[in-house]
């Protein structure tokens, strides 16, 4: 596991008056905070700090809280959504940033859909964003887990187990691209071992030869110690 502490701040999108993409009585904003909350559980059982937008029904401002990740300086911005369309299309897609971070935004989002995919849901791939969450000086994955107007789609999300896989499979991803290993629930975290046991004390024997007469062996160790070095010599019976 990473020993540095990393930081990653959760846009948990719409909430409040605010719904999102609506599919009768099913709205996206309460996908969101589902995936959103179990993110934040997920990275904090790794102990990652997390600042995140909400926890619960509630409206924000898009601007505000943005202005409180930049302070909070994280090492990665996540911003989490639901798609809608026109009921064709379908796929998790995710966005990455287009400023001075976007080599590393693109390792980050490819991690996140890697995980995406390994659940089984289909990937529209990784897309240029130049606005969202630009603000921040860090990677960033603006994540849409799928369209809620398509129905074989949203077969993929429809329960809230499924929707917290899906946070599980983007922990996985940030994870990986921190280079943190991943800890299973109910796993020990692996602890530490910061007074290791001193090193054995080693010695290396030169061997210059064996034979099978003494008096050769005895000229052999003259010849080395009018060399310098340091000579003797070891009876091995056979």
């Amino acid at each position: 596991m990473s020993k540095s502490k990393k930081k990653v701040s959760i846009e948990v999108g719409h909430g409040g008056p605010d719904p999102g993409a609506v599919r009768g009585d099913i709205y996206e904003k309460n996908i969101n905070l589902v995936v959103g909350s179990e993110l934040k559980r997920q990275l904090e059982r790794h102990d990652v700090d997390v600042l995140i937008n909400r926890t619960t029904d509630v409206g924000f401002k898009v601007a505000e809280f943005r202005a409180k990740a930049v302070e909070f300086n994280p090492d990665a911005g996540i911003s989490v959504h639901t798609n809608a369309f026109n009921t064709t299309v379908k796929g998790f897609e995710v966005f990455r940033n287009t400023n001075a971070f976007k080599s590393p935004s693109t390792l980050l989002c490819a991690a996140i859909e890697r995980e995406v995919k390994a659940l089984g849901q289909t990937s529209r791939g990784i897309k240029d964003s130049p606005f969202m969450m630009s603000a921040l000086s860090c990677p960033t994955a603006y994540c849409e887990l799928g369209f809620l107007d398509n129905s074989a789609d949203y077969q993929q999300f429809d329960t809230p187990e499924k929707q917290r896989a899906f946070a599980t499979a983007y922990a996985k991803g940030i994870l990986d691209y921190f280079g943190v290993d991943w800890i299973n629930e109910g796993q020990p975290a692996p602890v530490a071992n910061e007074t290791p046991p001193p090193e054995s004390r080693v010695l290396y024997r030169v061997v210059t030869g064996s034979f099978s007469k003494k008096a050769n062996a005895d000229a052999q160790v003259r010849q080395l110690k009018a060399k310098g070095f340091d000579s003797f010599i070891v009876e091995h019976k056979m």
